[in-house]
């Protein structure tokens, strides 16, 4: 039996993420039968804007060490075949995912210094072999967006369409729906005082939860949520090759795992998360980067 766990930052992705990606994948890989475990979920690293010049934060550190954790040792002495970490950009940081993967790594080779030279170089084997690290921009509710299924489940009534500025790619995630953009004008208001970047009109989950108080539906992540992302149609969310890159990098990672094509087909991945094949694999940390 071969094994993938991911670890992740919010309880709708700890309830439903493992359940919507394995509908894409085979069961066996190599004639072994494929588990996705229940996935672990640790504190977001994100919901700070990162500075280049700054050292990783705590829960960017505790993120690496549940990696380094599931990979070498495992639930029950039995280490994974597989560790994805996975995170949002949330919305200070966005155009700048390249300096969170900055920071995953800096925090990668802080923790791999604390060992000795022996035990630095197995887990270098480890970390490239097996596990990668992800991001969803900027937040898991922005996928939901790619499928008219996804959101009718999560609670938004027949009739109301969402109304996006770039329709296509949800990782752009903006809205320009006249009757959200007031509310938005005096969050952005009050929020920027003390948090410059933020913009309430690129914050999905809300612009979720405003949708579907039309219908009367209190969105709840933890059962709406759930169950919009079991059902999600991965496949319906790129509309075009250029779009949503972070999460065709996800899934270029795992489909390469596996020895299989892309189930969302062809398109650019993002080079800070998936690098070309051309890459050598044997200088990157992860599998990925």
């Amino acid at each position: 039996m071969a094994q993938i766990k991911l670890i992740v930052t919010g309880d709708m992705e700890k309830l439903a993420l493992h359940k919507s990606l394995q509908r894409f994948f085979p069961t066996e890989r190599d004639g072994i039968n494929v588990i996705w475990d229940q996935p672990r979920k640790t504190q977001c690293a994100t919901s700070h804007k990162l500075s280049p010049d700054r050292a990783p934060s705590g829960p960017m550190k505790e993120l690496v060490k549940a990696m380094i954790a599931e990979a070498g040792i495992g639930k029950k002495g039995e280490p994974a075949d597989l560790v994805v970490v996975i995170d949002d950009v949330e919305l200070g940081n966005l155009g700048q995912e390249n300096v969170i993967a900055a920071h995953f790594q800096k925090a990668v080779r802080q923790e791999l210094n604390k060992y000795n030279t022996k035990t630095i170089q197995r887990y270098q084997r480890i970390l490239r072999q097996k596990c990668s690290f992800h991001l969803l921009k900027p937040m898991i509710e922005s996928y939901l967006f790619g499928d008219t299924n996804a959101l009718r489940v999560a609670g938004i009534p027949t009739g109301e369409t969402p109304q996006l500025v770039h329709p296509t790619d949800v990782e752009q995630f903006e809205t320009n729906d006249p009757a959200w953009l007031p509310r938005c004008l005096r969050e952005n208001a009050k929020r920027q005082q003390s948090e410059p970047w933020w913009h309430h009109e690129c914050h999905p989950k809300h612009y979720l939860e405003h949708l579907t108080e039309r219908g009367q539906v209190f969105y709840d992540e933890t059962t709406y949520g759930k169950k919009a992302l079991e059902k999600l149609t991965w496949r319906s969310v790129p509309k075009c090759l250029d779009d949503t890159p972070l999460i065709r990098s996800l899934f270029e990672d795992i489909a390469d795992w596996f020895g299989i094509q892309n189930p969302l087909g062809k398109g650019e991945t993002h080079p800070n998360f998936y690098p070309p094949k051309s890459v050598n694999r044997a200088n990157l940390i992860l599998r990925n980067m």
